[in-house]
C-alpha cells in the first residue's frame, strides 16, 4: 500500500523507492515530561515499536505554543533534507495564559501542521481517563485531582490507565466545542483527534 488516509481527505503518498508501509508522525509537545511520556506510553500500548508501522516522535520544547510550532517546522526541515520526511506533524499545546496561541494557530495552518489544544491544559485530557468533568476548572484544581490518582510533579505515574483513552475521548466529546480554535471553552481538548489519527495509522478501529 503506497497511500494512506490519516485525517479527513488528507492522503499520505510515498515514492516508489521509499518506505511504503511505515508512517512517520512527529508530535511536538509543550511540556518536557508529561506529554512526551504520555504519547510514548500510548504508542507502546498500541504496539508502535513492535509493529513498526508508525513512528511517533514526541519532543518537549518548552512552554510557548509558537515555539512548539516553530520547532516542529525545524524538525520537519531536517527530516525533509534527510530524505525521509514526516507524513504528519502535530503540536500539542495548552491554552493557559499564552499570548502567542493565536499566532501559533495561524502559523500551524500556514505550515500544514495540525495542532491539538487543551483548556486549561493537557492535564484535563489525563483527568478524563479517570472521571468525567464538564464544568470549568483551573490548572491548580486539576493538579489536586490528579494527585489523588497518583500523580506527583510532572511525570506520568506508574499504573496510569492509558487503555482508558476511549473513555477520555467520550468525555472530551461531551464538552462544548470551540467556535474559534485559539479560544476554546473550559474544559476542552482536541487531543482525542490526535489519538484517532494514531489509532487509524496503526489499523485500530476508532
Amino acid at each position: 500500500m503506497s497511500r494512506r488516509q490519516l485525517r479527513g481527505s488528507q492522503k499520505i503518498s510515498k515514492s516508489k523507492n521509499r518506505r511504503s508501509e511505515h508512517i512517520k508522525i512527529l508530535i511536538a509537545a509543550e511540556g518536557v515530561n508529561t506529554e512526551p511520556q504520555y504519547f510514548e506510553k500510548f504508542s507502546a500500548l498500541i504496539r508502535a515499536k513492535a509493529v513498526q508501522v508508525v513512528s511517533v516522535k514526541p519532543v518537549g520544547v518548552g512552554r510557548d505554543p509558537l515555539s512548539v510550532v516553530n520547532e516542529a517546522k525545524r524538525l520537519r526541515g531536517l527530516e525533509d533534507r534527510g530524505g525521509d520526511p514526516f507524513d504528519a506533524i502535530w503540536c500539542v499545546v495548552d491554552v493557559d495564559e499564552h499570548a502567542s496561541l493565536e499566532r501559533a494557530c495561524i502559523e500551524a495552518r500556514r505550515s500544514r501542521i495540525e495542532i491539538a489544544i487543551s483548556s486549561p491544559c493537557f492535564e484535563i485530557w489525563l483527568l478524563w481517563h479517570f472521571e468525567n468533568r464538564t464544568a470549568w476548572i483551573d490548572a491548580a484544581t486539576l493538579s489536586k485531582l490528579l494527585r489523588k490518582q497518583g500523580f506527583s510533579g510532572k511525570n506520568m505515574p506508574e499504573g496510569f490507565p492509558y487503555e482508558k483513552y476511549p473513555e477520555a475521548m467520550t468525555r472530551a466529546s461531551k464538552c462544548e466545542h470551540a467556535k474559534v480554535q485559539h479560544t476554546p471553552p473550559n474544559p476542552h481538548s482536541t487531543v482525542g483527534e490526535l489519538i484517532s489519527v494514531l489509532l487509524k495509522a496503526y489499523g485500530h478501529e476508532v
